[in-house]
């Protein structure tokens, strides 16, 4: 039987997001989006997959937010 997620997924995107666009895709590793998103780095593969997958995930919820003029933190 599948786990429920503990997480609300945009809540950690946005996380995400303000990680990446502090320091940037290269020097964002995966042991700080662990730490600076709360959650476990098996819930990230899971969830969004690799880094490149959980990038273009943040970097869609961004465009969505911004198309839709809201407030991204």
């Amino acid at each position: 039987m599948a786990r429920s997620k503990e997480f609300e997924v945009n809540e950690v995107l946005d996380k995400a997001i303000k990680l990446f666009w502090t320091q940037g895709y290269e020097k964002t590793s995966m042991q700080e989006l662990v730490d600076f998103m709360g959650i476990h780095r098996r819930s990230i593969y899971d969830t969004f997959g690799d880094k490149h997958a959980l990038f273009m995930k943040a970097l869609e919820r961004y465009e969505a937010k911004q198309t839709h003029l809201t407030p991204i933190w």
